[in-house]
């Protein structure tokens, strides 16, 4: 499901705003936004409703401090562990501090790694501030998931979108209410200066005087951080930024060529390239902050008792590993059911043998009844032929009386009393004259091809000094004759 973003700039009277839409794997620019503060009104809060009115509510929520409330500092620091960074910037930063550190929310964003040494942009924010901030959204019902620097992502921006000009090094200068702020980006791409300058070319002071003084700082920036790689290129954007009459003047006097933030090719990043957005450029600088693939890093504010807390819809870290989980879930259901027709049809296959196999013996039977009908008639024809003395079941009543007939020795003095001839047993109980003579009809009955197991389960004395016996044994399975 797409995600709606807003990103939001707010100023000492108006609003600036961007809107962009995150699908699974695309960003597209929906429009920019700005809204004014009445002069009736106290704050930014009605200013922001009727932005809102205008946008709807998003999904999730970016916003820029003034730049003039940040603190920034670019410092160097020998070593690269994040958590080492994390300690020791909020320190290295308090030496150019008027105030404690303790007073303000510190937030950094590493831009250059040289060997064991990285190079951080450092920032911070009266705690106050911070949180006037924050409760003015709230008021709205927004809670920011990225509290940043916009300046900063509009450097971010350009340095994406920058191919093509033959410039070495570039210097952005936007143009705010108020305000100017002016980045220096190396031929890396790294910013290398900073600067947030209290003087605007839409304020109340003289135009003139105000381009007058922002030129001089954005020469006073070439000369302390110049490379020697030639000269940079000034990209300007904001409101001021679509006059001719301003552009000229700045190419004439710092000698270098001027290109507007709009003139740069963002198709790529926005999913469009209308122009007319050079006013909001910051703001749409900082919805890079959530593209689905290669997103912006972001200076956030929002860390310790600042930090966002919220839901932010944002599962691009589990793209690939979701997209792979679905792949092979489909392929478990997909061999699952082709398993099961496999063995349907199979089954079906031997049902339909089955009933053709059965049909000469049980004709019309079906095949779940096929094995138990014919393992009945098999029984039957089984017993029928016994009773006949056939050659193809066990051997007939008749014909174990024959072969006992015959295997018995001559002379043993046994008499048979009772006699159990069963389709694979035989019982035999009787008198003998001797307990040897038991023992030899044991072992004449057990050499023969037609009895097994043949044991003598009770013997005992009886009447006239004659032995009491029972015997029992096996009936093998031959045909009539074969003794």
């Amino acid at each position: 499901m797409a995600q709606r973003i807003l990103a939001l700039e707010l100023a000492e009277d108006r609003i600036e705003a961007a809107l962009g839409e995150r699908a699974w794997s695309s960003f597209t620019l929906l429009g920019t936004y700005h809204s004014e503060r009445a002069e009736d009104e106290s704050d930014l809060g009605p200013a922001l409703s009727r932005l809102l009115s205008q946008t709807g509510v998003p999904d999730l929520v970016i916003s820029a401090l003034p730049g003039e409330l940040v603190a920034k500092r670019l410092l160097t620091l020998p070593f690269t562990d994040r958590r080492k960074l994390d300690q020791a910037v909020p320190f290295a930063l308090e030496e150019h501090l008027p105030f404690s550190v303790e007073e303000a929310v510190v937030a950094y964003l590493p831009l250059l790694r040289d060997g064991k040494n990285s190079l951080v942009l450092a920032a911070l924010v009266r705690r106050d501030d911070l949180r006037a901030h924050l409760e003015l959204l709230a008021q709205a019902g927004l809670d920011p998931k990225t509290v940043t620097l916009s300046s900063l992502a509009l450097s971010a921006l350009i340095n994406r979108s920058r191919n093509g000009n033959g410039a070495a090094s570039h210097l952005l200068v936007e143009f705010e209410h108020g305000r100017t702020s002016v980045v220096l980006l190396d031929d890396g791409g790294v910013p290398r200066a900073l600067r947030t300058l209290p003087v605007g070319l839409d304020s109340g002071r003289d135009r003139e005087t105000s381009a007058g003084a922002i030129i001089a700082a954005v020469r006073q920036t070439m000369l302390s951080h110049g490379s020697d790689s030639g000269p940079a290129a000034v990209i300007v954007s904001g409101s001021a930024a679509a006059s001719s009459e301003i552009r000229d003047r700045f190419s004439r006097e710092l000698s270098l060529p001027i290109q507007s933030v709009e003139e740069l090719d963002c198709s790529a990043l926005l999913g469009r390239n209308d122009r007319g957005w050079m006013r909001q450029a910051s703001c749409v600088a900082m919805l890079l902050g959530e593209v689905p693939s290669q997103s912006v890093p972001l200076l956030n504010f929002r860390v310790g008792e600042f930090a966002f807390h919220g839901r932010t819809g944002d599962f691009s870290p589990l793209y690939t590993s979701g997209l792979i989980a679905a792949a092979m879930g489909l392929l478990i259901v997909l061999h699952f059911i082709l398993a099961i027709a496999t063995n349907v049809h199979h089954l079906r296959m031997l049902n339909r043998e089955t009933v053709l196999a059965a049909a000469p013996v049980v004709p019309g039977v079906s095949a779940q009844d096929a094995k138990h009908a014919v393992a009945l008639r098999l029984a039957a024809a089984r017993k029928r032929l016994g009773l006949l003395g056939g050659s193809g079941g066990p051997a007939s009543p008749l014909d174990t009386l024959m072969f006992l007939s015959r295997a018995m020795p001559t002379g043993l003095g046994i008499d048979i009393d009772e006699m159990s001839i069963e389709d694979t047993a035989l019982r035999l109980s009787g008198k003998a004259d001797s307990y040897d003579a038991i023992e030899r009809l044991r072992k004449s009955l057990a050499n023969s091809h037609r009895l097994s197991d043949v044991q003598v389960s009770e013997e005992g004395p009886g009447e006239g000094h004659k032995v009491i016996f029972h015997m029992s044994a096996g009936i093998k399975d031959v045909g009539l004759g074969q003794d």
